[in-house]
């Protein structure tokens, strides 16, 4: 599997059931059940930049969703905004593609600035090899067990 299996797109409303399932693969340990209608009421007011990642035609899963994520502005950096690929991928290299296709998007659209993102211990480290740094951590700031670590990537 290789990133040319997927067709990062916009997202659109009537992916919201499938980003949903995304999520749901993730609770524990990466998300905790009770931010579920957080991520509902993000997607259902107008996300802004957010993408998906969606399996190429021709594949065994086309038209599903593999993956989502997306960026805003948060003064006075960048910010990547509900990232996730479904559990089953994790370790393939599907997440890496999508976050620097994110990253890409979010430094053409905000040029000159930094990038945040605030994450969890249980992938702070995917992030630090994408070059983030940890600038802060609040142990149980998403909840019991689930660190919210504060991220910055240079620049």
């Amino acid at each position: 599997m290789t990133s040319s299996d997927f067709v990062f797109r916009w997202y659109r409303a009537a992916d919201e059931a499938a980003v949903m399932a995304l999520f749901r693969s993730n609770i524990a340990p990466y998300f905790l059940d009770s931010e579920a209608s957080d991520l509902c009421n993000f997607l259902r007011q107008e996300p802004g930049a957010y993408f998906v990642a969606e399996w190429r035609a021709g594949t065994a899963l086309a038209g599903q969703l593999a993956a989502a994520g997306g960026y805003a502005l948060n003064n006075p950096h960048a910010v990547l905004t509900w990232g996730m690929v479904d559990r089953s991928l994790h370790g393939q290299g599907v997440g890496r593609a999508f976050t620097q296709f994110r990253i890409a998007a979010c430094r053409q659209a905000f040029p000159g600035r930094a990038i945040e993102i605030n994450t969890s211990q249980h992938t702070a480290e995917f992030y630090e090899k994408l070059g983030f740094r940890t600038l802060a951590v609040e142990v149980g700031g998403w909840g019991p067990g689930l660190d919210n670590v504060h991220m910055l990537l240079p620049a």
